[in-house]
């Protein structure tokens, strides 16, 4: 668990610096195609911004002109797409990271009894005689 506590600020605030360098490439690219076609870009550039990306950039596919797209804009779409899968990406691993390290070693229900001595002042009673000639094989 040391590794995960040590590590995990830093993996936090690399997957919010991948998921703001996401946010900011696909809103620029929004703009300019917003812009391109004659949409209001300033709004479409808030909505990429203040809302959830991925569901502004699926509407705004949907909603957009029809209209012709500018290669040289399609590498801020591109680089955005593949900052926000590879933040993605990064958030389910250190997920995973943190599930794991509570299970095995962060005070699971398993580890509830470890080091207790479970015959420390126990009285066994061996007194009765068993008649274990009835007993049957298995």
């Amino acid at each position: 668990m040391g590794l995960v506590v040590m590590f995990f600020p830093i993996l936090m605030i690399f997957s919010l610096m991948l998921g703001l360098a996401a946010k900011a490439l696909l809103a620029i690219w929004v703009y300019k195609d917003a812009e391109q076609r004659g949409m209001n870009a300033i709004l479409w550039c808030l909505l990429m911004v203040f809302v959830n990306v991925l569901i502004i950039l699926v509407i705004y596919l949907i909603v957009r002109t029809k209209g012709e797209v500018m290669k040289k804009n399609l590498g801020l779409l591109f680089g955005g797409l593949g900052v926000a899968v590879v933040n993605t990406f990064i958030a389910i691993i250190v997920f995973i990271i943190i599930i794991f390290s509570i299970a095995s070693g962060g005070g699971g229900m398993h580890n509830m009894m470890d080091g207790y001595n479970y015959d420390d002042n126990y009285n066994y009673d061996d007194s009765y005689d068993y008649d274990t000639d009835t007993w049957d094989d298995i």
